[in-house]
């Protein structure tokens, strides 16, 4: 009788590849010249496939679509500990995780997700990306976008909640003249193309927070890099009009930038501005003054994603879950709330 190891043979390779090429293993990685020698050997040596002696199971697959590059992921604190989130609690539930696209690293063409269980869509994927996606796969959980309009699930921090919790810790403060510092919402696209906007979580709630207060604004955006931060702040410190005396920033990278650019003009942050930040990445109890931020659990929030990719995989429910991950304030000397 014919089996795995003559189709092998013959074909040039090993047991295995044939296996897992037989099973529709989403996880291998095969030229298409390879597979048509498998094929002809199969049809060569007249290999029953329906008569095998078993099919391997195949393993619960996720893919991963994140909006940033590798590098940034590495470079950012936020990104990374999304990504090693992921990658352990995909380890844990024993869920293939081999398939992951960087968009903004030349990104390749989408092709054979319906063969994964779930994609895991990390960060501001345009919507339209997803409604494609979703033609290949209904199996979706989207991480840090909750303004995708589209019938999958969702994991994402309270950012709208707290910006208005912290600007409202600055009003009760005394504080009128309060800023706000932050970067573009960016959506991308299956292709790595970038467009940017303003409509962003931070800043949305940072609008309607001063609207609300019948405040005068005073916002400055750019990129999420610290010496975009340092070059805003170097802008309202250049105009006439007076700074804000509490500002709120999008990200601690960015008031990192902030901090240089008020210390090289002379200013004392917490004493003459007051600052609170988000993420609260390791150097932001290390700045001098240490530096008030909103903490958020992204490693938790990747893992729950993996979860839901999890239900959805093993086909546990059908409608889709949103999740929103509360997060906290941790207090340092940048801004010291009042008491009660």
């Amino acid at each position: 009788m014919v089996g795995i190891r003559d189709v092998a043979r013959r074909a040039g390779v090993s047991p295995g590849t044939v296996s897992r090429v037989l099973n529709s293993d989403p996880t291998l990685s095969v030229a298409a010249a390879t597979k048509e020698r498998i094929y002809i050997a199969i049809k060569e040596l007249d290999y029953n496939m329906d008569k095998r002696k078993y099919v391997k199971k195949r393993l619960p697959s996720i893919g991963v679509i994140t909006s940033t590059s590798r590098q940034k992921e590495l470079d950012d604190p936020y990104f990374n500990a999304l990504r090693m989130g992921l990658e352990q609690e995909a380890r844990r539930l024993h869920i293939g995780m081999n398939r992951v696209y960087n968009l903004e690293d030349n990104p390749k063409a989408w092709q054979d997700f319906d063969k994964l269980g779930a994609i895991i869509v990390v960060g501001t994927v345009s919507e339209q990306a997803v409604r494609r996606l979703l033609k290949q796969n209904r199996n979706i959980v989207v991480i840090d976008n909750p303004d995708i309009n589209q019938e999958v699930d969702m994991v994402y921090a309270d950012f709208e909640r707290m910006t208005k919790r912290v600007l409202q810790l600055f009003y009760e403060k005394g504080h009128r003249r309060i800023g706000y510092i932050g970067g573009f919402n960016i959506a991308i696209d299956e292709e790595g193309e970038k467009k940017y906007d303003e409509n962003e979580k931070r800043l949305r709630a940072y609008q309607s927070f001063i609207t609300a207060k019948k405040l005068m604004p005073q916002s400055k955006i750019g990129l999420w890099e610290p010496l975009e931060g340092k070059r805003m702040m170097d802008e309202w410190l250049a105009e006439e009009e007076k700074l804000p005396t509490a500002i709120l920033v999008g990200s601690d990278p960015l008031a990192v930038g902030v901090y240089r650019a008020l210390q090289s003009a002379g200013l004392i942050v917490g004493k003459d501005v007051e600052i609170a930040s988000f993420d609260d990445i390791e150097i932001a109890e290390f700045l001098t003054p240490s530096l008030t931020t909103v903490h958020i659990s992204a490693n938790e929030i990747a893992k729950a994603a993996v979860r839901l990719a999890k239900e959805r995989i093993e086909g546990q429910r059908q409608e889709p879950v949103i999740m929103t991950f509360p997060s906290k304030l941790v207090v340092r000397e940048s801004f010291i709330p009042n008491e009660g």
